[in-house]
């Protein structure tokens, strides 16, 4: 978006004539769309003229929604058209990656507003619910707002089926930053999503989550394409659903039917990188990194601190055999994610690959300090063994990481990462326990 692109917070202070003070609490607090183009430096921000106006549009009176009859147990603090808050007015997550997710970013939730049985929906859980909807490049802390004001919506309105969808979904991608096990976020998720089609079964965004799930928590591969197919279906409109299945497939090496879901998932929404990336890491996944930097760099065209893209081209450098370029890729996109978990697995695997041997034992010791302090995958730690040519500690490492349920960004089945672990009989006996075959 050329000419539309805030610089820093003095500039974003100004489009609203307001403090940086005040811009800055309404990120926090409200949701304000403001990326970052390294996650954990709060001043390095830049934002979108065009996202803003979406949001401030966010944050005028509901007018379609009818008020509820007041009750004492059912009323709520008013909240005027100054300081109502807002929402993005998409949401693209964990396209994760952390930048995610940043990534994970990366979500576009499609959330029906309508209440079950033509009850009038509480226009303050309503509100909630748009507060809680973050854009791409979403950070922690736009994840854990998020979470707070769904979980806020459902506390006003229990039947609000679209809010425990989206708190499924953000559960899903607060699992990319790697500060909660994975086996208790995936688990919310899996509840969330079950509460939400009890309450409306024909929400995809719920069925999508589930699908995530069921993937990633409970193995079941083929329950997890029913829900993610029954998603899709119900919500043909919802990118990320589709995105996300395109995901699951590469864990399955399914690579031509990943292929399609993640160029309908570009069709679907064309502005979305997100999209994009996935298409790429089903080229690479199949061993196609020549393609694959094709779509990295044609997302990186429209946003060069694209935290996911940046990342995944420094993994085709290593593919292609340019060691040099693909650490300093992948130490620059450990950066702009903040550090998460899994780009700093990737930066101390390709520093040990790269002959850096003191430097990965560096970040081996600094990750196995983090898990001492409290969690951290196990995942990471064994990626950098594997690269240091440490299978027994690899595959130490990696079992644990499938003991916590968080095995990688993606899974020991498709990762070049361990391709020198793949002939060892306890690798074949873990991908059997993943439901992987072997």
């Amino acid at each position: 978006m050329p000419g539309d692109r805030l610089e820093s917070w003095k500039e974003i202070a100004a489009y609203f004539n307001r403090s940086e003070r005040t811009v800055r609490r309404w990120e926090e607090k409200e949701a304000l769309p403001v990326h970052r183009l390294q996650h954990d430096k709060r001043g390095s921000v830049y934002a979108y003229a065009q996202e803003l106006e979406a949001w401030r549009e966010s944050r005028k009176p509901l007018v379609d929604v009818p008020e509820p009859p007041e009750t004492p147990q059912e009323a709520a603090p008013n909240v005027s058209p100054d300081t109502s808050p807002g929402s993005r007015a998409q949401w693209f997550g964990i396209s994760l990656a952390v930048m995610l997710v940043a990534s994970l970013g990366l979500l576009l939730l499609i959330g029906r507003q309508a209440p079950a049985a033509g009850r009038p929906r509480n226009p303050e859980a309503v509100r909630a619910y748009q507060r809680a909807r973050f854009g791409d490049n979403a950070g922690r802390v736009q994840i854990q707002s998020g979470i707070r004001n769904y979980q806020e919506a459902i506390r006003l309105d229990p039947s609000f089926a679209a809010a425990w969808a989206g708190l499924a979904t953000a559960h899903v991608a607060l699992t990319w930053f790697g500060e909660v096990a994975a086996g208790e976020t995936m688990a919310q998720a899996k509840s969330e999503a079950a509460q939400a089609l009890r309450l409306d079964p024909s929400d995809g965004v719920a069925w999508s989550a589930m699908g995530w799930a069921s993937h990633y928590l409970d193995w079941d591969h083929a329950a997890s394409e029913k829900h993610f197919r029954r998603g899709i279906e119900l919500a043909p409109e919802n990118a990320v659903a589709q995105a996300w299945f395109a995901e699951t497939l590469i864990d399955l090496r399914r690579f031509d039917e990943a292929l399609t879901f993640a160029k309908r998932a570009q069709d679907t929404s064309p502005r979305w990188l997100g999209a994009i990336v996935v298409s790429g890491n089903v080229h690479y996944f199949a061993g196609r990194p020549d393609l694959a930097m094709v779509e990295y760099r044609r997302a990186l065209e429209i946003e060069p601190n694209h935290g996911l893209a940046n990342h995944f081209l420094g993994r085709a450098y290593l593919a292609k055999g340019n060691v040099a370029a693909a650490v300093d890729q992948l130490r620059k996109s450990h950066q702009l994610m903040g550090e998460v978990p899994f780009s700093g697995g990737d930066f101390g695997y390709a520093l040990a690959v790269a002959g850096r041997r003191d430097d990965a034992r560096k970040m081996l010791a600094e990750f196995a300090a983090r898990r001492q302090r409290g969690y951290f995958p196990a995942f990471v730690i064994a990626q950098i063994h594997a690269g240091l040519g440490e299978t027994s500690n690899a595959l130490d490492w990696l079992e644990r990481a499938a003991d916590e349920r968080n095995i990688g960004y993606y899974m020991p089945s498709v990762d070049p990462v361990y391709d020198s672990l793949r002939s060892h009989p306890r690798f074949r006996s873990l991908l059997q326990r993943l439901h992987l075959g072997s």
